[in-house]
C-alpha cells in the first residue's frame, strides 16, 4: 500500500450546533473533545472508490451523547452505518474525560460506511 501524507496526518475535528464535519481531503485519523452533544457527522470529500477513517472521541469533563451512526453527505442526505453484531450500535461512553475509539470503511465513495469499534472507555 502507497502512503500518502493525508495518511500520515491527524486533524482535530469540531463540534457546530451538534455538527461535525470530518473532511477526508485533509487527513483520515481525527481526534474529537465532546463539549456538547453531537448529532450529526457530515462526511466531506469522500475518494470515488475505497478508503478508511478513524476517530478518536475523548468527553471533556462533563459527558455528552455522541450519535455514531448520524452520517450524512455534503447534499444532507443520510449514509447508512453498519456495524457487526446483526446492527447493533456501540453506545460511546459519556463518561467525563475517558476515550473511545472507532474506525469506518467505505468502499463507494462514502454511500455505505462500516463502522468499528477499536476500543472504549480509554482512561
Amino acid at each position: 500500500s502507497v502512503e500518502t501524507s493525508r495518511d500520515l496526518v491527524q486533524e482535530t475535528l469540531d463540534i457546530s450546533s451538534g455538527n461535525v464535519n470530518i473532511n477526508l481531503a485533509d487527513a483520515q485519523s481525527f481526534t474529537l473533545t465532546v463539549d456538547e452533544a453531537v448529532t450529526q457527522f457530515t462526511l466531506l470529500n469522500p475518494p470515488s472508490g475505497a478508503t478508511a477513517f478513524s476517530i478518536l472521541i475523548t468527553q471533556d469533563t462533563t459527558g455528552y451523547s455522541v450519535g455514531i451512526a448520524t452520517f450524512k453527505d455534503s447534499g444532507g442526505s443520510a449514509i447508512p452505518v453498519k456495524f457487526p453484531g446483526g446492527g447493533v450500535l456501540p453506545v460511546v461512553t459519556t463518561t467525563a474525560s475517558k476515550s473511545d475509539i472507532y474506525s469506518f470503511k467505505t468502499f463507494d465513495g462514502g454511500s455505505t460506511l462500516f463502522g468499528a469499534v477499536g476500543g472504549q472507555n480509554f482512561a
